[in-house]
């Protein structure tokens, strides 16, 4: 398929100072484009320079005809854009803000036909602003007044729709709305260019995304190409997680800040049946280095150390704990600074974790509840925790143990 939008060598500076920097990017029919990046990486110039705002050196072709040889009502019929500024001074009801989408088909002096009302209120109705049709635009809240310029903007029916972060003004529920409606737009075959600062929905909706930085594109493919720990690291200057969530199946991101002075300390945790989740990610967040097990195959806490990407120890279902991972549970505890024991039932099949942390330079129990009503093993687990306990150098209920990391 042939791309509907080409950029070649497209650079654009202010006062000397260069906004982009060597663009060139193809973007094919009916793509959802996300446009990534920190405030100033060039974002919303780009989204300009394609609709002819801004006239930049290099090349931007729609349809294989340049931006440059077409005058603003031609390309107006080709291009339409929403821009970030929503503000409207003068009191226009909303019903005619959305009929200027259609100024690209009349002539000099026309008025809107009855075609031009039919298509505004379909998108009015597409857009859920119908009922807003006789309240003034300044008047409006944020978000009501991006909604019915959104409506604008479909209203001037072109295949290549830009959007300057649409969804600044909007509460989290029309949020969402405004990117199904561009997925459904993309899916019918319109080309969608937004500048997205919510990379969470941006991974949701995008079947694109372009990063950037200091006007220059760093990275351009799928999300899970593109939202990476690594990119994320490079160009926001942050620490980020990325991971598929197992509950909703989509690409999610966690921030979180990193201590240098703790990168040295280590941290073994000992749990199961979703007891370790919280653990991991409180030592996680202070920058520790973590390690956990022995979990059974499909315990709850895996997920939680696959989602922070830390070394565990995993045994068959059903079964105890073999000799193998016994010795390198122990190797872990010993390599550990502190082994954290977590408020977990206590079976048969992992008995022996309890054994382990004998093993432990410095144990921390953490009793949320009687371990008597944890006991599954007829007693003998509960005669190994309670020379634990004397062992420990703190037992504390989870609340607390942000006081002993």
């Amino acid at each position: 398929m042939e791309s509907i939008i080409e950029i070649q060598n497209l650079k654009y500076e202010i006062n000397n100072k260069k906004i982009l920097d060597n663009i060139s990017l193809k973007i094919k029919e009916g793509e959802l484009v996300g446009l990534i990046g920190p405030n100033g990486a060039g974002k919303t110039t780009l989204l300009k320079c394609l609709n002819g705002i801004y006239k930049a050196e290099g090349t931007v072709n729609i349809n294989g005809t340049a931006v440059s040889r077409m005058n603003s009502k031609k390309l107006a019929g080709k291009v339409a854009l929403m821009h970030q500024n929503t503000q409207i001074g003068f009191p226009f009801p909303a019903r005619e803000v959305v009929l200027m989408g259609r100024y690209p088909y009349l002539k000099r002096m026309q008025r809107e036909s009855r075609e031009d009302y039919k298509i505004a209120r379909k998108n009015m109705e597409y857009t859920d602003t119908e009922m807003l049709e006789d309240y003034a635009i300044n008047q409006m809240s944020g978000g009501e007044r991006q909604r019915v310029l959104f409506a604008k903007t479909l209203t001037q029916e072109t295949d290549i729709i830009l959007l300057d972060e649409p969804t600044a003004s909007l509460d989290i529920t029309y949020q969402e709305q405004i990117f199904k409606y561009s997925r459904e737009l993309s899916g019918q075959g319109k080309t969608v260019v937004a500048a997205i600062h919510d990379l969470k929905i941006a991974a949701k909706y995008c079947t694109r995304l372009v990063l950037m930085n200091d006007g220059r594109i760093v990275a351009d493919g799928s999300p899970e190409e593109v939202l990476t720990s690594q990119n994320l690291s490079s160009v926001y200057g942050i620490n980020a997680l990325v991971y598929k969530n197992r509950i909703t199946g989509l690409l999610d991101i966690y921030i979180h800040k990193l201590s240098e002075k703790n990168k040295s300390v280590k941290y073994h945790v000992i749990g199961g049946g979703g007891t370790a989740g919280s653990v991991i990610r409180q030592l996680y967040e202070q920058g520790y280095y973590i390690s956990a097990g022995v979990f059974s195959q499909g315990d709850s806490d895996i997920a939680s150390a696959e989602v922070f990407g830390i070394d565990y120890l995993i045994e068959k279902p059903f079964s105890n704990i073999s000799d193998e991972l016994f010795n390198e549970n122990l190797a872990y505890i010993k390599n550990s600074n502190t082994t954290i024991l977590c408020n977990m039932p206590f079976g048969q099949q992992n008995l022996r974790n309890l054994e382990a942390a004998a093993y432990a330079e410095k144990l921390v129990i953490i009793e949320d509840d009687l371990p008597e009503i944890r006991d599954f093993t007829g007693g003998k687990a509960i005669e190994i925790y309670n020379r634990l306990k004397r062992k420990a150098v703190a037992v504390i209920n989870s609340s607390r143990l942000h006081e002993v990391l």
